[in-house]
């Protein structure tokens, strides 16, 4: 005798029909089931609180915060642009002895790395041509073979056939960008070597200090480059813009101090080197020491964003660049740079003067090599990636000239 069933409640009659949905297999056929994508779920990180040092470094190394990375590159002048206010004259001859070779090293390993072999040939020999002029126009001037009222001018020249080189090419829409920026350069440069020439000179000394802003500008990402941006010009514009309108100067009075005559390599009076910075009108105004603080403080700043900068950016944003020079990388470049600036010190402290006319012979062609490039890399002529050590011109997107 079978023993009578327990009468069934609404929730049981519920969960057999729920089960029996879930067993019994879909009347849909396979094409209009509905498939839904299947979420990947992410593994559970847990939060360590790093120390600071090493989560600056894994800024640094981080490709996705550029600006971030820019910025703690840039944050030494700060201190520097206090040292430079206090002893202008001390700054910047420490500055020049110390980091003035390795600065030069490193701008033409950049530009090499990063346009070298976007060039084409026509464009790499009349350069290749022009710089073996400015040398040999600064070589005869530094050694007294011809004087500077013939030098100057005949190396401006050169100078602004530089820029004329970028005139050549395709008429293009890019090139007819280029051709006149070209010729607004060398009709700049010839027009103002022609009415003071020595002027001009201090003028592109000047000018000089604020081309590492063209080159992160070309190699920034578009997203990241308002904060490149920014970061740079902390330090080369707006600094040397507060010194130059008196603000180093004023600061210095609220402390009731006044730079100091601080000379620790023996280079001379301050007023014997203000006449690297300031121009001919201005060197018996009340202005020359805070124009020449300026020029100092932005000095620095390129000094930072060649040496420091500009590699981080190569190596992070473009690691496989490779030029028509075999450089070394990494720390044998860093050591490299450190025994050259080691053995340019002796030098600098036996006669400041003369180790700085000889640096000037490196300088030149370093600081003229860059009309051309940064003409070409602005205006659209040396975009993209620069070409890998194993690619054929085929390869690559981008060539110039």
């Amino acid at each position: 005798m079978q023993a009578p069933r327990a009468p069934i409640c609404r929730r049981q009659i519920d969960s057999a029909a729920t089960n029996r949905r879930l067993l019994l297999p879909s009347r849909q056929s396979p094409r209009t089931r509905s498939r839904r994508p299947i979420r990947k779920r992410r593994p559970f990180r847990r939060r360590v609180n790093a120390p600071r040092w090493p989560r600056l470094a894994m800024k640094l190394r981080s490709r996705t915060d550029v600006g971030g990375a820019v910025a703690l590159g840039m944050a030494p002048i700060l201190p520097f642009a206090a040292f430079a206010t206090m002893a202008p004259l001390a700054a910047y001859t420490t500055a020049l002895a110390f980091f003035g070779l390795p600065h030069v090293l490193s701008e033409l390993r950049y530009v090499d790395r990063r346009f070298g072999r976007r060039l084409s040939l026509s464009i790499l020999a009349p350069v290749a041509a022009l710089l073996v002029v400015i040398l040999a126009a600064r070589a005869c001037v530094v050694f007294g073979a011809a004087p500077a009222e013939i030098g100057a001018p005949v190396e401006l020249g050169a100078g602004a056939m530089l820029a004329l080189v970028c005139a050549r090419g395709a008429s293009t829409r890019t090139s007819w960008t280029r051709r006149a920026v070209a010729l607004s350069v060398a009709g700049a440069i010839g027009g103002a070597t022609m009415i003071a020439p020595f002027t001009t000179s201090v003028a592109v000394a000047i000018l000089h200090n604020f081309t590492p802003l063209g080159f992160l500008w070309q190699i920034a990402p578009r997203a990241a480059r308002p904060r490149v941006m920014a970061a740079v010009g902390f330090g080369l514009l707006l600094m040397p813009l507060l010194a130059a309108m008196g603000g180093a100067h004023l600061a210095l009075n609220a402390l009731g101090s006044s730079p100091s005559a601080l000379d620790p390599l023996g280079a001379g009076p301050l007023a014997e080197h203000l006449g690297v910075y300031v121009p001919r009108p201005f060197l018996d105004g009340p202005r020359a020491v805070d124009f020449f603080t300026a020029s100092v403080i932005a000095q620095g700043a390129h000094y930072l964003a060649v040496i420091v900068i500009l590699p981080l950016l190569l190596g992070r944003l473009d690691p496989g660049a490779a030029g028509l020079v075999a450089w070394p990388r990494g720390v044998l470049f860093a050591l490299l740079c450190a025994a050259v600036a080691a053995l340019a010190l002796s030098p600098f402290f036996a006669d400041f003067a003369r180790a700085r006319a000889y640096y000037g012979l490196f300088a030149a062609v370093h600081a003229w090599i860059e009309v051309p490039v940064l003409i070409l890399a602005l205006t659209g002529g040396a975009r993209g990636e620069s070409w890998r050590s194993g690619e054929g011109a085929a390869a690559s997107a981008v060539h110039v000239g």
